[in-house]
């Protein structure tokens, strides 16, 4: 278990970007190849760094915190430890043996649930586009309900954020409602869902409208968008920010297949063999104060980006919520991606 979040001071942002989704614990402790002790690195360090453009291939060497409160094995109180915990706002105190080496860790985080803030998040789900990309399967089947694995598109949507105790949803219809009504009526027997009628196509956002004053935090995801992620986690980053708006984005990493040159002024000043990039993909899931819907307007097609530029203009604060990009699949986009 303590594999799980140990890595080594030589890895790459990439790697501990992973471990850190996959742990769910928001810090790791960094060693060196005898697994003496050296650090941790938190959530927050590794967020900073990429929405400051940091290279995903750049060693964690240059920014792990080197500083860090740890325990003796042979002392270790857990009152004290609880303490330190609290005053220093962290989730783990390293526990070490006589030679420095990591042996194991005090944590007093339980399992993440949402069984206390339930009553205050709702999950919207997109599902009454046209899904002009999956033609001619859409003509007959509406994207919501192609089969995907084991079930349907939002049937995996429902029951991820079900197991994770959110159990009131609103789906927005329009293309094919009456089917999709139908099918999620017999189908769906272990949640509150509710429907938002479009009577004409209102965008990603639109439809949103008709919710206002109806709670105080919404999590809206498009049909065709599965992901996995905390939402737990997503919560408290949105409320301790005081974000009024929250995209949730994916780490992608793409290599470029030539070599780049670097031009200053007509001259070569370097030149770099297929070299990685990143960047952060919006998923087109987002977390969203009530009060942010009282900027869209009746009957008034509008899409999440002029949402976002109108909250901008508006000097809202909107937040960036990262994820591992194998934890998001976007099957929207072609009939391929079912494969």
């Amino acid at each position: 278990m303590i594999d799980e979040i140990l890595i080594n001071f030589n890895d790459t942002v990439y790697n501990a970007f992973y471990k850190l989704q996959k742990t769910r614990l928001k810090c790791l402790i960094v060693i060196d190849q005898n697994k003496k002790l050296l650090g941790t690195l938190t959530d927050g360090d590794l967020r900073r760094g990429l929405l400051k453009n940091i290279k995903t291939t750049s060693k964690i060497k240059n920014f792990f915190r080197k500083n860090c409160k740890y325990f003796f094995q042979s002392n270790f109180d857990r009152k004290k430890s609880n303490a330190i915990l609290e005053k220093r706002n962290i989730t783990l105190i390293p526990i070490i043996n006589k030679k420095k080496k990591v042996v194991d860790y005090y944590t007093n985080i339980k399992k993440n649930t949402l069984e206390n803030n339930n009553k205050d998040l709702q999950v919207v789900i997109m599902a009454g586009g046209l899904g002009l990309r999956l033609r001619p399967y859409t003509n007959f089947i509406p994207k919501p309900l192609l089969p995907y694995k084991d079930k349907t598109l939002i049937e995996h949507v429902i029951q991820f954020y079900n197991d994770q105790k959110i159990k009131y949803f609103w789906i927005s219809l329009n293309y094919k409602d009456k089917l999709i009504k139908s099918f999620l009526n017999n189908s769906i027997k272990y949640c509150k869902i509710n429907y938002l009628n479009e009577n004409m196509p209102l965008g990603t956002a639109g439809v949103l409208q008709k919710l206002q004053n109806k709670k105080k935090f919404f999590l809206v995801s498009n049909c065709d968008s599965l992901i996995d992620y905390n939402v737990s986690d997503l919560f408290d980053y949105h409320k301790k920010n005081s974000y009024d708006l929250t995209i949730i984005t994916a780490l992608q990493e793409n290599k470029i297949p030539y070599g780049v040159c670097k031009i200053k002024k007509g001259k070569l000043q370097d030149i770099e063999e297929k070299p990685m990039t990143n960047y952060l993909a919006n998923t087109g899931v987002y977390m969203i104060n009530s009060d942010s819907l009282k900027y869209l307007k009746k009957n008034q097609p509008t899409s999440f980006v002029d949402l976002i530029k109108i909250l901008l203009k508006k000097k809202k604060k909107i937040g960036a919520y990262t994820i591992f990009s194998k934890s998001w699949k976007d099957l929207g986009q072609s009939i391929n991606d079912f494969n």
